[in-house]
């Protein structure tokens, strides 16, 4: 129902600003090295357009996806699943 929907975009909005606030100072999750962790919080956060759920006032998580974004095998793999021209 739309009330439990309401109810969990509010609690994934609550966990993207801790996310946010985890990766002020880092490049990625764990510091500087990219891992299996930030393709999977790139994937998750990237959904985040598709169920109605605003992440654009949380700076750290949007350099973040803007870092993985552009990195060549994300620009594939995007490109190869039509999210992408």
């Amino acid at each position: 129902p739309e009330e439990a929907k309401v109810l969990f975009r509010a609690k994934l909005v609550e966990r993207f600003t801790w996310v946010d606030s985890q990766l002020a100072g880092k490049s990625y999750l764990t510091g500087d090295a990219f891992c299996v962790a930030d393709a999977y919080l790139f994937t998750v956060a990237n959904w985040s357009q598709f169920v109605g759920v605003d992440i654009a006032g949380l700076a750290q998580l949007g350099a973040f996806m803007e870092r993985v974004r552009q990195r060549p095998a994300v620009q594939a793999a995007m490109k190869a699943e039509g999210l992408i021209k």
